[in-house]
């Protein structure tokens, strides 16, 4: 997701109308994600903006996940799920592993005039040093369950 490389994924969700079940959601990305950096006090600031279609595969008997009301539901508990993920995915690898596994530096070298400041940076010492932004877009569209 966060370098536009996701062609689809399933994903199970908490229910929030009945915490003991799950919701499946099969994804796509809309459109590609906007990745930028910002270096803020001489550390990244990294926001990642990922808009994503979502499709409910499963569904429980009685239930009623296409009222609007109850989509809007699912369409925020499953944006802020996905943004939760993502947010932790990218802490750990900048803080426990240390690396920039999405090529963010790509975004960073421009802030440097010559490959000797770039060097003299030090981007992966720097990058554990990130803080991150993330927005997800997530919509809820039609269904298989529908059609």
């Amino acid at each position: 997701m966060v370098i536009s490389e996701m062609e689809e994924a399933i994903i199970s969700i908490p229910n929030p109308f009945n915490q003991d079940t799950v919701i499946d959601l099969y994804l796509t990305l809309d459109r590609d994600t906007i990745n930028k950096v910002e270096l803020v006090n001489n550390s990244p600031y990294i926001s990642t903006d990922i808009k994503i279609n979502a499709k409910i595969l499963s569904s429980e008997k009685n239930s009623n996940y296409f009222e609007k009301d109850n989509l809007e539901l699912i369409k925020n508990y499953a944006s802020s799920y996905v943004k939760s993920n993502v947010e932790d995915y990218l802490y750990k690898t900048s803080k426990e592993f240390k690396s920039d596994i999405d090529l963010f530096g790509r975004y960073a070298v421009k802030y440097f005039g010559t490959w000797d400041k770039w060097l003299e940076y030090n981007w992966l010492d720097n990058y554990q040093n990130s803080f991150f932004d993330v927005n997800v877009d997530l919509d809820v569209v039609s269904s298989y369950l529908i059609s």
